[in-house]
């Protein structure tokens, strides 16, 4: 399966030291080059984001369907914008995205998506971690990734914990 990713996935997982999962749970992993900006941006905080665990698999690919991108970035960030418009160029892709506001743009645009907590789900059903509750309060604590209570206990009812 192909994923394009926006960059709160990206640096989250990377804050919690699973990034790797994404390359276990996706053939291809593409960012648009908006992306990997906004994450080269965020050094004081992750490091050389090229240097995490897992990072090798991502590519960079920009978009071509520049008036879609500019029609979505004066309604989402940039990087949110061409991710989702990456993800419309790629046959059968899912996005990766934590942003309500992108997420209700790409249902609108018929685009199958997850976020950092569906990842996780997601890894756990495929057995590549065997809890998600400590991943989750790493993203709380560590990632400082706002997951409302009501969000978190549904996540760990899927996951049966």
């Amino acid at each position: 399966m192909i994923a394009v990713c926006n960059t709160s996935p990206i640096s989250s997982l990377i804050q919690i030291g699973h990034l790797a999962l994404l390359e276990k749970l996706f053939t291809e992993l593409w960012i648009p080059p908006e992306v990997d900006l906004e994450l080269n941006e965020g050094v004081d905080f992750l490091g050389d984001w090229h240097a995490a665990p897992g990072a090798a698999s991502i590519r960079t690919r920009p978009v071509q369907n520049q008036a879609l991108l500019r029609d979505l970035s004066g309604r989402v960030h940039l990087g949110e914008a061409a991710a989702i418009t990456l993800t419309t160029e790629l046959h059968d892709a899912v996005l990766v995205i934590d942003d309500s506001s992108g997420r209700r743009i790409a249902e609108a645009l018929g685009l199958r998506y997850t976020g950092t907590v569906g990842l996780l789900l997601a890894s756990k059903r495929a057995g590549h971690v065997a809890r998600i509750a400590p991943l989750l309060e790493d993203l709380r604590l560590r990632a400082r990734f706002w997951i409302s209570d009501d969000v978190l206990r549904h996540a760990l009812e899927l996951a049966g914990e």
